[in-house]
């Protein structure tokens, strides 16, 4: 068997027919493969810290929940700011009360068609945002539920550690 980098190369002892009906089409002398699997898995580098940064984080505690929430419900809130404060450009675009038939684009031919498809935009952006903020609140409500189970896990850990210094103490004392 040979091995290299990414390809298993193993040849046979004896030489096995392709086809043994016909003895002439050939014959098979080995096998070979490329090398698939965990072994060559590589980390790409522009996921890899670089020198001096801090890398992913892999350790959570209540304090860093708590920042993740606020960055959460700031964004979110923004956001949805953001989806009700950019009326203006519809105004501008004629609002709710367009007059069909005539552009706030003026009136170059296609000019309706493209008030139209900038509607559309503002639309669909409108309700993306307002999606997105909304997204973002849940998923710091779900990380408030997240935190508040850890600070119960917390909690009985705590209880739990106090009750085995307690055993100990017992058993230490002669009590049981």
């Amino acid at each position: 068997m040979s091995d290299e980098n990414d390809r298993i190369e193993v040849r046979t002892p004896i030489h096995m027919p392709i086809n043994p009906t016909l003895p002439f089409a050939g014959d098979i002398r080995g096998m070979g493969w490329d090398r698939v699997g965990v072994d060559q898995a590589k980390t790409p580098s522009g996921l890899v810290a670089g020198e001096g940064e801090q890398g992913v984080r892999t350790e959570w505690d209540a304090g860093s929940l708590d920042s993740a929430i606020t960055w959460l419900e700031s964004h979110a809130e923004y956001l949805h700011r953001l989806s009700y404060d950019m009326i203006e450009i519809k105004d501008n675009l004629g609002g709710d009360q367009a007059v069909p038939g005539e552009s706030p684009l003026g009136g170059f031919q296609y000019a309706t068609q493209l008030a139209q498809r900038h509607a559309e935009l503002y639309t669909g952006t409108e309700t993306g945002l307002r999606n997105l903020s909304e997204t973002l609140y849940n998923a710091a409500d779900a990380l408030r539920e997240v935190k508040r189970k850890y600070e119960d896990a917390e909690g009985a850990n705590a209880m739990t550690a106090q009750q085995m210094q307690e055993a100990f103490a017992k058993a230490a004392s002669g009590d049981h």
